[in-house]
């Protein structure tokens, strides 16, 4: 198993969770986050001044899946969420060694 753990901007938000439901993937945590990266000052240089954002907030999303899906809902998110310009977000993926549900344990 895999966990895609995915940074996008908030209006990108329905487009993305519209499109894992049409995959069937089983399920996809929201938060809301706030932090700092590369950002566009007022020229379009990129900059990390306070005085562009302190911070900007995006989505943080998470799914976990199987390995054989990982290309298939990594590539969906990146589509739906693209809008080309910095800041569109990133998408990592990480090992998954252990999964436990609660109510059965």
């Amino acid at each position: 198993m895999q966990m895609i753990v995915a940074f996008l901007r908030p209006r990108m938000r329905g487009a993305v969770m519209d499109r894992l439901r049409r995959l069937k993937v089983p399920g996809a945590s929201l938060s809301t986050v706030e932090g700092f990266g590369h950002e566009a000052g007022l020229g379009g240089e990129r900059t990390y001044a306070e005085s562009v954002s302190p911070y900007v907030t995006k989505l943080k999303l998470e799914v976990v899946c199987q390995d054989d899906r990982i290309d298939e809902i990594t590539a969906a998110i990146a589509e739906h969420a693209q809008t080309g310009r910095r800041g569109d977000g990133k998408i990592f993926v990480l090992p998954v060694h252990r999964a436990l549900d609660i109510r059965t344990f």
